[in-house]
């Protein structure tokens, strides 16, 4: 089988077409055909270039994923003082990308919402990124971390894992909330999650006894 010749164009005009409807409907709701009237090309095309309709959902959150992760470099680069400064500046990150980039921000949103009733190599993909961000997370608390007054008796490490568990404690909780409540699609509606971020931060770097 011959190489498929693509038109970057048309290939472009499909991916942010599918963006739009899979970020405004369900995986299984969307349909190619709607896909196809927003891109100004036929369904055909569609299958010609991607081969289904899995295959097209996959290259989307694909190009969502890396869209996002080029535009939040600049976050992983600053240099932070403590930890609930992380918390603050990474929510008004995602705030600010949820303006300007909202379809983006939905869509990978309802995607971990529906995870388990998604194709198996989407949901493979979205834990890759969950993965990566995950190890991103630790590299950015570990210089963070290293910049903080620890005290001796305590090592760097073991805050570092404790740090990292609280972040995986706010995902597991942000995966069951958006389990029970699949309408939701926006970063505001889950403020509260947020707070709790900040609370259990606060609460890492003070303390909780009182003497």
């Amino acid at each position: 089988m011959g190489e498929i010749k693509i038109d970057p164009q048309k290939y472009a005009r499909i991916l942010q077409s599918s963006l739009k409807q899979f970020a405004k409907y369900s995986y299984q709701q969307t349909n190619t055909e709607e896909i196809a009237a927003g891109a100004g090309v036929s369904k055909g095309l569609i299958f010609h270039y991607f081969g289904s309709k899995q295959k097209l959902y996959e290259q989307t959150i694909s190009f969502v994923i890396d869209h996002l992760n080029e535009q939040s470099k600049a976050l992983f680069e600053r240099d932070y003082t403590d930890l609930v400064e992380i918390v603050v500046a990474s929510t008004k990150h995602k705030l600010d990308l949820e303006r300007v980039y909202p379809d983006h921000i939905h869509l990978l949103i309802s995607s971990y919402a529906q995870k388990e009733m998604l194709p198996k190599g989407v949901q493979e993909k979205l834990n890759q990124y969950m993965a990566e961000n995950m190890a991103i997370a630790q590299q950015l608390l570990t210089k963070s971390i290293k910049r903080m007054p620890i005290k001796e008796s305590i090592s760097e490490q073991d805050v570092i894992q404790l740090v990292l568990g609280v972040f995986n404690q706010i995902y597991v909780e942000s995966l069951t909330f958006l389990r029970e409540n699949p309408s939701v699609t926006e970063i505001h509606q889950m403020q509260f999650l947020v707070e709790r971020s900040r609370s259990y931060m606060a609460i890492l770097q003070t303390g909780f006894l009182e003497y």
